[in-house]
C-alpha cells in the first residue's frame, strides 16, 4: 500500500462532480473509506483492501436513487483511483461487485 500517495490524497480534498446535496452525501463515506485504508497494516491483504472498498460502495448505495451519470462516473473515477493506489487493479472492476443500481 501507498501509504505517502493516500495520505497526498486525502489532503487534496476528494472532488466529486454532482449535485451538490448529494454529494455532500457522499464525500464523508470516500472520507472514511480512506481512513479504513490508512488504519490497515502496510501489507494488508487484498481480501482485507476489498473489504473496505466493499463497506463503502455498500453505504454509498443508500443513495442510489439519487445518483445520475455524472455523478456515477466521478464516484466510480475516485474508487478506482483510491483502488490503484492501494493496489488493485482498476481493470478487475472491483467496484461493480457492490455497486448498486445507479
Amino acid at each position: 500500500m501507498k501509504r505517502k500517495e493516500l495520505e497526498d490524497y486525502q489532503a487534496i480534498c476528494i472532488t466529486l462532480d454532482g449535485e451538490e446535496s448529494l454529494v455532500d452525501k457522499i464525500h464523508p463515506i470516500l472520507g472514511k473509506l480512506i481512513q479504513h485504508l490508512l488504519d490497515l497494516p502496510e501489507k494488508a491483504s487484498k481480501p482485507k483492501i476489498l473489504e473496505c472498498f466493499k463497506k463503502c460502495i455498500l453505504s454509498i448505495n443508500d443513495f442510489e436513487d439519487e445518483i445520475e451519470t455524472v455523478e456515477r462516473e466521478s464516484i466510480l473515477e475516485i474508487l478506482y483511483t483510491l483502488g490503484e493506489i492501494v493496489g488493485l487493479d482498476p481493470e478487475s472492476e472491483f467496484a461493480e461487485a457492490w455497486r448498486g443500481d445507479w
